[in-house]
């Protein structure tokens, strides 16, 4: 069974500012208040993940984590690919 983690996805220099859970993909934010002493980032990321509860994922989440993760596994990111091709957000290749 994967087990959920704290993953840091965004860094104010060496301070964490932005956290995500591995399993549920929700995100967690540091409070400017917290960011006053460096110590206090990370420690407001972990209580803000400790509390939190995660929510059931549906069909398509399951399967976008699954890519993320092993991406070469079977052969998959190649039809991942072919999904954003169709995504209008403005960049090309």
């Amino acid at each position: 069974m994967i087990q959920r983690r704290l993953r840091a996805v965004k860094w104010l220099s060496t301070t964490p500012v932005v956290g995500v859970c591995t399993l549920c993909s929700r995100e967690f934010k540091v409070p400017m208040s917290a960011l006053r002493r460096t110590a206090d980032a990370p420690a407001s990321l972990q209580g803000q993940f400790d509390r939190h509860k995660c929510e059931p994922l549906d069909s398509s989440q399951a399967t976008d984590v699954l890519l993320r993760q092993e991406p070469d596994e079977e052969g998959h990111e190649g039809d991942a690919k072919g999904d954003d091709e169709n995504d209008d957000d403005g960049y090309s290749e």
